[in-house]
Order: C-alpha cells, then sequence, then structure tokens
C-alpha cells in the first residue's frame, strides 16, 4: 500500500475533492447550460456499466482504474451542476412590482456614509397589495439612522423595489467588487433613504442562528463593559467573536505586517484553542468510565456552538467539521487522518456552498493547515528533546514555518505583502493565545455574576496591550516586511503544483516524479519566457467615479493627471496596475502644478504630449472665453466633472479625433455630452458606461 500521506488508500475523501473541485472551476469559467454538465457524469454511468458486470475479483481489481475515472466524471459532473445552480439569476416576475419584502441576513454594517445590509427578498407586492412569492439576495445600503443601526439578523423590512446591477471594475488588476459580491450570491445592489423602507418585524429564518446572533451581541455588549482600553476591547471583540469591522486600519497592517494577520480572525487557532479549554473543562468525565465517552460529544457540541456565534467563518466551519470527525474517531474508538478530515471538510463545505473556493479566508485556511499537516513533522526537529522549552520552541517555529509555506503566497497574491519577522510575532504572541482566551472567558462569567473582576480585567488589558505593541515593534522594525508586492495568478498556480510534486517526491523518493517536477519548471519557465513583453508606453483614464484620472507611462516613467485637486490622503485610483508595473513612484500633476519635460514630451497643465499622442483634459478653465488664431490637433479630450462648456466650445478650438468622457461627469450631462460628439461625427469613449479607456502606444 502506498504510503504517500496524500495517497488515495490514506485520505480517500481527496478522490471525491478533487473532481468537485475541478467541475466547479469548469463551470465557473465555462457557464454552461445545467443540461451540458450531465454529460460527463453519462459519461461515467457507462463505464460503471462495464465495470460492474459479472466479472471475476481479479478482473474487477484490474478494471479497477475504470470505476476510478467513472467515479471523478460523476463527482465532476456534481460540481459543475452544483454551482451553475446556485449562481443562477432570479426571474423577476412580470408585472409591475415596486414594494418589495425582505428578510435581513446579517447584522447592520457601519460604512463611511451609510449602513451595509445583506438581505433575502422574500416576495413583491404590487400597489394593490397583491403578492408574489420571489428569492434574491441583495446588497442594501441604507442612510445612516437609528433604525438602520439597529438591524438584526432575522428582521423584515419592505422597501421601494428599485435594485441596479453592481457594476464590473474595469480598471486593469483592480480589486473586481462586482466578482467579489456574484461569488456571495449577490449580483444587485440598492441605496435607502429613511422614507424608503420600514421595518415589519422579526421572523428569523433559523431559531437557532438567530439565538447565536442575538448572544454574540449580548457578549459583544457585555465586552464594551468591562472597562478595557479602546483598542484592547476592539480587539477582543475581534479574537473571540470575530467581529472585525471596527478594528483600526492601521492595527490590521501592524499585524499584518507582523505576520499575525490570523490571529484578527477566527480561524483554526482559535477553534483548537477553544477546544482544548472546553475538553479541559469536562476533564472530569474522564474520570469515570461510563461517561469517559461522552467527554468528545460535549466538546464538539459547544465548540459548533461556539463556531455558531463567531458566524460561521470557513475556517471555523473547516476546524468544526475536522474536529468532528476526529472527536467522533475518538467516541468510536476508531483510527482517523487528520488529512482525510481536512479533505472531508472542504469537500462537505464545497458541497453546501461552491462559492467558497474562491473566498479568501477558505482559500488560506485549508492551503495552511494542509501545509502543517504535511510538513510540521519534518520541521520540528527539536520535538524529541529533554528540554520542554525547546520542545516548546521548536512546536512553535514548527507551526509557523508550515503555515506560511502554505498561506504565504495566497496572502501575497491577494494582499502584496510579505511578512519577514513572521516567526518573532507568532513565537511571543501564540503562546499568550491560550491564557487570553481562558481569561477573557472568565472575564465575562465574573461580569456576568457581577463579581468583582477589576484585577481580571487589567490583566487581560495588559496582555492584549502587550500582543498590540509586538505587533507596533514588529512592523517598525527595519526589513520587517516587504510591500507592493505583486505575484501573477500563474506564478502561484506554479509554487502549489510544484509544492505538491517535490513533497511527493522526497516522500516516495521517485526518481520519475523527480524528472516530472524538474520539466514541469523548465517548460513553464522557456513558455513564460517567450511570452514575456515588455512594458509598452500607454494612455489610461481609470474608472473612478471620485475624480478623472489619467494616467502616462513607459517602462522608466509615470505621470498622473487629474480634474480636480487631491485632497489629503486620498487613494489614486490604479495603485494595483502600478503595483503590477512596478511604477510606484509617480507624478502627480494637476490645477497649479508645474509642468515637465523630456524625450518622450511634455506636461503643461491641462495639454500634455506623450510619444507623440495630444491630449487635454478639460476641467473648471473658462473654455468659451479662449481664442486662438489656427486651430490644434488634439488626439484624445478627456472631459472631467468640473468642465461646464460644450462641445461646440472644444472644436472652436481644437480639431479632436477623439472624446473621453470621465467616470465622475453626471450621466445627464454624459448623455449630453455623447449626443453632442455624434452630432459632429467624433469617436467618443464614456467611461461610465463603456469601462476604462486602455490605449497602447507605438514608442
Amino acid at each position: 500500500m502506498n504510503s504517500s500521506s496524500l495517497s488515495a488508500a490514506r485520505t480517500p475523501f481527496i478522490r471525491l475533492l478533487v473532481p468537485l473541485l475541478a467541475g466547479i472551476l469548469y463551470q465557473e469559467f465555462l457557464c454552461l447550460p445545467i443540461w451540458g454538465n450531465l454529460i460527463p457524469a453519462l459519461c461515467g454511468l457507462v463505464l460503471w456499466s462495464s465495470f460492474i458486470k459479472r466479472d471475476s475479483i481479479e478482473e474487477q481489481y484490474h478494471k479497477r482504474s475504470i470505476f476510478g475515472v467513472g467515479l471523478f466524471l460523476i463527482v465532476f459532473s456534481i460540481g459543475a451542476i452544483l454551482h451553475g445552480t446556485q449562481n443562477r439569476i432570479s426571474q423577476q416576475p412580470s408585472g409591475f412590482y415596486p414594494i418589495a419584502i425582505a428578510h435581513v441576513n446579517d447584522k447592520a454594517v457601519e460604512k463611511t456614509n451609510s449602513y451595509y445590509c445583506p438581505v433575502t427578498i422574500t416576495a413583491l407586492s404590487d400597489t394593490n397589495g397583491s403578492i408574489v412569492k420571489y428569492k434574491e439576495k441583495i446588497a442594501l445600503y441604507f442612510e445612516k439612522g437609528i433604525q438602520a443601526r439597529r438591524l438584526e439578523y432575522g428582521d423584515i423590512i419592505g422597501f421601494e423595489f428599485r435594485p441596479k446591477a453592481i457594476p464590473p471594475n474595469t480598471n486593469p488588476y483592480a480589486f473586481d467588487f462586482a466578482s467579489f459580491m456574484k461569488h456571495k450570491g449577490i449580483s444587485r445592489s440598492q441605496y435607502l433613504t429613511g422614507k424608503q423602507w420600514k421595518y415589519i418585524g422579526e421572523k428569523p429564518k433559523s431559531n437557532l442562528r438567530k439565538a447565536t446572533s442575538d448572544l454574540q451581541k449580548h457578549l459583544s455588549d457585555q465586552l464594551q463593559s468591562c472597562n478595557l482600553s479602546k483598542n484592547s476591547t476592539l480587539l477582543l471583540r475581534a479574537l473571540l467573536l470575530g467581529e472585525r469591522q471596527e478594528f483600526p486600519q492601521d492595527l490590521r497592517s501592524y499585524f499584518s505586517a507582523a505576520g499575525l494577520s490570523h490571529v484578527l480572525a477566527v480561524s483554526g487557532l482559535h477553534m483548537g484553542v477553544v477546544a482544548s479549554l472546553i475538553y479541559f473543562l469536562f476533564f472530569l468525565l474522564s474520570l469515570f468510565k461510563s461517561c469517559r465517552k461522552l467527554r468528545p460529544l460535549f466538546t464538539l457540541f459547544v465548540l459548533w456552538i461556539y463556531a455558531y456565534i463567531t458566524g460561521l467563518s470557513p475556517s471555523a466551519v473547516r476546524a468544526c467539521i475536522m474536529a468532528s470527525f476526529l472527536l467522533t474517531a475518538e467516541f468510536l474508538d476508531r483510527r482517523n487522518s487528520s488529512l482525510n478530515a481536512l479533505f472531508a471538510a472542504a469537500f462537505f463545505m464545497l458541497s453546501y456552498d461552491t462559492n467558497l473556493i474562491f473566498d479568501v479566508g477558505f482559500q488560506m485556511s485549508f492551503s495552511a493547515v494542509t501545509a502543517i499537516l504535511l510538513f510540521y513533522t519534518k520541521l520540528n526537529i527539536g520535538g524529541n528533546s529533554p528540554y520542554f522549552i525547546v520542545r516548546w520552541l521548536s512546536s512553535c517555529v514548527a507551526v509557523s514555518i508550515a503555515a506560511q509555506i502554505g498561506a504565504l503566497p495566497i496572502a501575497v497574491y491577494y494582499f502584496h505583502t510579505i511578512p519577514l519577522l513572521f516567526l518573532i510575532g507568532n513565537i511571543f504572541v501564540l503562546p499568550l493565545l491560550p491564557v487570553v482566551f481562558g481569561l477573557s472567558f472568565l472575564l465575562l462569567l465574573f461580569s456576568a455574576l457581577h463579581i468583582p473582576y477589576d484585577w481580571l480585567g487589567n490583566t487581560v488589558d495588559f496582555l492584549l496591550q502587550y500582543i498590540q505593541q509586538i505587533s507596533l515593534h514588529i512592523y517598525k522594525l527595519p526589513w520587517s516586511h516587504i510591500e507592493s508586492v505583486w505575484l501573477e495568478t500563474r506564478y502561484l498556480w506554479l509554487y502549489f503544483i510544484c509544492g505538491i510534486l517535490s513533497y511527493i517526491t522526497v516522500k516516495n523518493r521517485s526518481k520519475k516524479t523527480l524528472w516530472l517536477t524538474l520539466g514541469f519548471c523548465i517548460g513553464f519557465l522557456i513558455f513564460d519566457l517567450c511570452t514575456y513583453k515588455s512594458p509598452q508606453p500607454e494612455i489610461i483614464v481609470y474608472d473612478s467615479k471620485k475624480s478623472t484620472v489619467v494616467q502616462l507611462s513607459d517602462k522608466d516613467r509615470c505621470y498622473i493627471l487629474l480634474s480636480d485637486t487631491l485632497t489629503s490622503g486620498q487613494r489614486v485610483v490604479g495603485e494595483e496596475y502600478r503595483m503590477k508595473n512596478g511604477k510606484t513612484q509617480y507624478e502627480i500633476f494637476q490645477h497649479g502644478s508645474t509642468g515637465t519635460k523630456d524625450n518622450t514630451g511634455f506636461i503643461d497643465y491641462p495639454f500634455a504630449q506623450f510619444y507623440g499622442k495630444r491630449l487635454v483634459l478639460l476641467g473648471k478653465q473658462e473654455w468659451d472665453k479662449l481664442s486662438i488664431g489656427k486651430k490644434l490637433t488634439i488626439d484624445y479630450v478627456i472631459i472631467g466633472k468640473m468642465f461646464n462648456g460644450r462641445i461646440e466650445d472644444i472644436l472652436k478650438l481644437f480639431s479632436v479625433r477623439q472624446f473621453i468622457i470621465g467616470p465622475d461627469v453626471h450621466p445627464r450631462r454624459a448623455t449630453k455630452l455623447q449626443n453632442d460628439c455624434f452630432e459632429n461625427s467624433i469617436p467618443c469613449h464614456d467611461i461610465r458606461t463603456q469601462g476604462a479607456w486602455i490605449h497602447t502606444l507605438d514608442p
């Protein structure tokens, strides 16, 4: 039998997980109709029919590969069908239904100018009060007010039904919020003023979810009243309850740079600490033979309740499913594989919600735990030492390095930061978490029973401030982290494929796998070098509702033209694209800026010439009062929201080849400008409706 940890014999759920993943990704990228996904399943059933013929056991053993291929095709088809079904767009009933009735799926989260709530519409109503059933998840943004702030899970509201599709982010390499929400089952959103909606009542879909949601709110309010410092309270709410909405962004940056961002999310680490504490509290059951087997069951029950209270994050659910396998095996006196339990957790979670595969928390959680299970034993070189401090230190280092092996590439891919001193942070912080959790639960108990807890609160506050100071000091150390790192998707695939092949090579000491790994890497690098294209000079007008942003860039320089003045602390759109091309340093030009000139052209705001192309950014200048002797030829005229003139005024001054209407121009005015361009037979590109405008130039 194959002794590899990844062999199908030791981890049978991998036979189900791999085809399920393949089917989900297949449907995500090809978007086939449901009937089209039945073809692989039919092929699998045909293979099975040939396998189950009355053959001898020896002949069936030789045909086992046919059974495996058939199983792969059937589960592949199931994954594709599930993903297609779960992402099917709801068809709104014909007729006029201006009122929607919706169930609030989560408590209101405060944003900059509104409160956000995901809801599920359960019915639509016409003006006569006739109601039809309808189901769709949408994102609602409420005008700030006391009633909106109080919205909780299970509340029923009625509102004026005028949703709009969430627009995709057309800026190159930018975070696509529409795609992010799509994988949460939401494709439309709506903003509601206080007069456009009304609270109807309370009817939760799940009484358990409602009870745990109320308990979470109660515990959060209780922590708020424990007289801890503000940041300590916010950190404790993130640690215990998974509430990170109000956690300061600067502190998040410190934790991320110190390699401690996993501490802020309720993950397998937290669930492990909680499970250990619960298991310890039930130690009396182990003293009685008849009650010994109840210990793992009680631990599992409390662990699932805690997962519900913290919001059922993917990492928490993964940890609970793994714990269910392992503790059930203890209850039944059976052996179980942690790696098989991990694959089983992934299989069941993806079967329930296929969109979890695109969740960052899901990806990082499973990759980190997989790496820990595969590499921890090899990395724990001091595990057999007679000295406790050596064993403890070796264990912390091994877990930290193994987790980084799995999760770091994904973290770099999404967050573009590499923590270099993560070992220091984990060694000083991780051992404190069981102490913080134990004392915090005790603090909640004392607070509920009205027992004096000043000394306990001061101790917890001290430990939490210590954790914050550790992250802050690591953040300030030179070379503590590297920011603005860009990792292409293909390199992420290369990392994991080569990692798995290398592990199998070392584990099985297989020369074939070694040559396969080397051949794959060499072939990939050759293909990558052959398809590499050096950065070309570009003119980009970004899709940004705040301001019209024009970028002129080549391999050596980058200039930014803004239609209005940049406010303090305002982020210039296009950061991801500039990071990807190594343009972290750039020069900004706005009203009143001094011009520049080089061998590629010149910039004299609002005019610019770049690699032979002339452009002008129309702002608040009074263009109708200008006059010139001879018309200038302008290749591209970009219109910002500050421009109040007419197209005719511009055509008196310039011979224009194309107009680009900025995304910050009001839609009605943009339509008027488009009509004027059409009447003058001049091409026009509206950023708001057609997306970011990118033009590549000849160097």
